[in-house]
């Protein structure tokens, strides 16, 4: 997710926060202290309402990243890898590099969230009964959060995708069908409904009662309805390229540097006529290294002259390579999910092809045109005919 910075690592797990958490932090904060405090607790000082309004929004995306926290810990104890924990503007997401290998696995990742919540509602609402006779800012900050926990919770267990309900119904299916990827579409559609639901309802409520309230419900509908519709082209895609491999979405034709071109020659003879990003570097047939654009730029001008392209360029040993035989999901996934922009296919230490996301957006493409022809057009290829 772009947008994020790093603020901490916990269990080998990267914490970041996305920029639109400081908004969202923002707004709790003064719903808390300026409609919400004020009615049912009437009496304090301006301060008080503030300061109760920023510890309660803080102690809130605590526990969104306690819930989230919760999923990578159960997925790490089933032996997936999970890289991120990133806060948002709606909550929080949890990234993994790997989809669950078993219904049992998905079922256990997803409820151990909302039960996680629900968990924390339960120990607030506890808190709440035994300091009742304290402090006010106290109790009514207690309160909120068992209050804030259990709608956390509730709201997702709702059998829709991509809330972890929508999961928990995806590995029901699973489990009962045998086929994931049945269950997958149908938790979806799932979602679909439900975001269009909300969306619909927050509408109404913008026209006729609260504008605030009705806006949250737009935007949580929004964003489900699009996740859900998300899910269901990223499970067509894998489908179509489930049998590929990157042999058949590598260019050959690559082009290739020696590893004693200087920079500016790279840049004089070959970048301005052929415009191309990347350049696998070569000796003989032995690949040393890729260099591009962004590692040009990285040479000031006035040492181009005198550097040479394998000073510049990144080592094969630090180039994430695959093999012809590759499953194209996999090239896909490096370039989507890790932000590469070009892959280099190796082969017994040769350097023989070049995947980009244009390569395998181009065989997805004809893929969808090979499932979507008649079935009779199989035999009127060029090699066939009469």
């Amino acid at each position: 997710m772009s947008g994020t910075m790093r603020v901490g690592r916990l269990f080998g797990i990267d914490l970041k926060v996305h920029f639109s958490w400081i908004f969202v932090f923002i707004l709790v904060a003064w719903t808390l202290a300026v409609p919400f405090l004020p009615d049912g607790y009437p009496g304090w000082s301006e301060r008080q309402y503030w300061a109760i309004g920023i510890v309660g929004s803080l102690l809130l995306f605590v526990c969104v990243f306690a819930h989230e926290l919760s999923h990578s810990l159960e997925a790490l104890r089933r032996g997936r890898r999970v890289e991120s924990i990133t806060l948002f503007f709606l909550g929080g997401i949890s990234q993994m590099e790997e989809d669950n290998e078993s219904a049992s696995d998905e079922f256990w990742v997803s409820v151990v969230g909302p039960l996680t919540s629900l968990g924390l509602a339960v120990v607030f609402w506890l808190v709440y009964l035994v300091s009742r006779g304290g402090p006010s800012q106290a109790t009514a900050l207690v309160w909120y959060l068992a209050y804030v926990n259990v709608a956390i919770g509730l709201f997702n267990l709702m059998p829709a995708l991509p809330l972890d309900g929508g999961r928990v119904l995806k590995a029901l299916l699973w489990k009962v069908t045998g086929d994931e990827g049945r269950a997958t579409r149908a938790a979806s559609r799932s979602g679909t409904g439900l975001g269009f639901g909300l969306m619909a309802l927050g509408i109404m409520l913008v026209m006729f009662t609260q504008g605030i309230a009705g806006i949250w419900l737009v935007l949580i509908g929004w964003f489900i309805q699009s996740a859900a519709s998300s899910i269901r082209e990223q499970q067509t895609t894998d489908t179509l390229l489930s049998s590929r491999t990157v042999s058949e979405a590598m260019r050959t034709d690559f082009a290739t540097v020696g590893p004693g071109t200087t920079v500016q020659t790279l840049l004089d003879e070959r970048i301005v006529q052929d415009f191309e990003r990347a350049y696998v570097v070569v000796l003989g047939d032995t690949f040393r290294g890729l260099i591009t654009t962004a590692d040009v730029r990285n040479v000031g001008p006035p040492d181009r002259e005198k550097t040479w392209v394998s000073e510049a360029m990144i080592r094969s040993e630090d180039v994430v390579t695959l093999s012809p035989d590759a499953p194209l999901e996999e090239a896909l996934d490096l370039i989507v999910k890790r932000g590469f922009h070009q892959l280099v296919v190796v082969e017994d230490h040769r350097a023989v092809g070049l995947v980009t996301r244009g390569d395998v957006l181009r065989v997805i493409e004809v893929s969808r045109l090979l499932t979507s022809r008649p079935v009779g057009d199989a035999d009127e290829s060029p090699g066939n005919s009469q």
